[in-house]
């Protein structure tokens, strides 16, 4: 009877370190494997992350590119006006130049007929 009893002890030991060393096998496979799964998860997802990020400051980029040519298109306007003003005051200047010689002749013609005047009374 005392061997039965050694025996069944025996066997209840065996099946639970069988389900024990089952356990931790599944265990240890199940971290082994999941923690690969789990790194693959966090390079896709810093990937993606990248490609947002890039996305972002791509339509960034492109936003300043835009500006940048409105800006430029603005400035050669602005030059293109510049240039259009200097023109119009240089023939402005050549105007009052013009103007100024015609007084001086009429004020000179003038001269002379108050000269004349006085002489003829």
């Amino acid at each position: 009877m005392q061997y039965i009893i050694m025996d069944d002890m025996k066997n209840i030991i065996t099946d639970s370190l069988g389900v024990l060393l089952t356990a931790l096998a599944t265990g240890f496979g199940g971290w082994f494997f999941g923690r690969k799964k789990a790194n693959a998860e966090a390079e896709t997802s810093q990937i993606d992350n990248a490609e947002k990020a890039l996305e972002y400051y791509k339509r960034i980029v492109d936003d300043l590119g835009v500006r940048l040519e409105k800006a430029i298109e603005n400035l050669q306007k602005s030059e293109i006006e510049k240039q259009e003003v200097i023109i119009k005051f240089t023939e402005a200047t050549q105007t009052i130049h013009e103007l100024e010689k015609k007084v001086d002749r009429l004020t000179e013609e003038l001269q002379k007929y108050k000269q004349l005047n006085g002489k003829i009374s």
